[in-house]
């Protein structure tokens, strides 16, 4: 029997391994389109999960082509393209399988899924604690000073906590020997 979420991992693989093979940007776009079209809801996701990321390489790239004088619009376009293409199939796809049960072929993947999908749970519900703590203890709308100061000290919080759990866990996967 063929099980649909291992199949659609092994798809995901080969097909993110087939895009780094794709040099022109008329497909690249033309897949971009399409999955525009398919689902427009996870391909906003996707622009919005690389935005910044991918703002701040090009930027860096630009720059250095500047200086360098090099042309740099149809490398840009073929990495942003590409990068798109591939968030959004990984997005797509994962959101429609169980990733336990498409890694059950490595004990140690799943581990490492498990270990990190927890901690995404922790970190999410302590910023929903944040904003709630917030929300209760504001009557008008906080200035900007205000609202930077807020972010920027929740900011540092999960900034310390993640340093403090990445040592703990690091230690927790040593003990059992994951690391040999």
């Amino acid at each position: 029997m063929i099980d649909k979420d291992k199949t659609a991992f092994i798809f995901l693989v080969i097909f993110i391994i087939a895009l780094t093979f794709v040099h022109n940007t008329l497909y690249l776009g033309i897949l971009g389109t399409f999955f525009l079209v398919f689902s427009f809801k996870t391909a906003k996701k996707a622009f919005f999960a690389i935005l910044f990321f991918n703002l701040g390489v090009s930027i860096g790239y630009v720059i250095e082509s500047l200086i360098l004088k090099r042309e740099f619009l149809d490398y840009l376009l073929l990495l942003n393209l590409r990068v798109f293409d591939m968030t959004f199939a990984v997005l797509f796809i994962s959101s429609r399988i169980n990733l336990l049960k498409a890694l059950s072929f490595s004990k140690s993947l799943q581990f490492l899924l498990s270990a990190t999908l927890s901690q995404i749970d922790v970190f999410k519900k302590t910023y929903d604690d944040f904003i709630l703590a917030l929300k209760s203890r504001t009557v008008k709308k906080l200035g900007e000073r205000r609202a930077k100061e807020f972010i920027s000290n929740m900011f540092f919080y999960f900034y310390k906590k993640s340093i403090h759990n990445s040592k703990e866990r690091t230690l927790a996967l040593k003990s059992r020997g994951f690391f040999d």
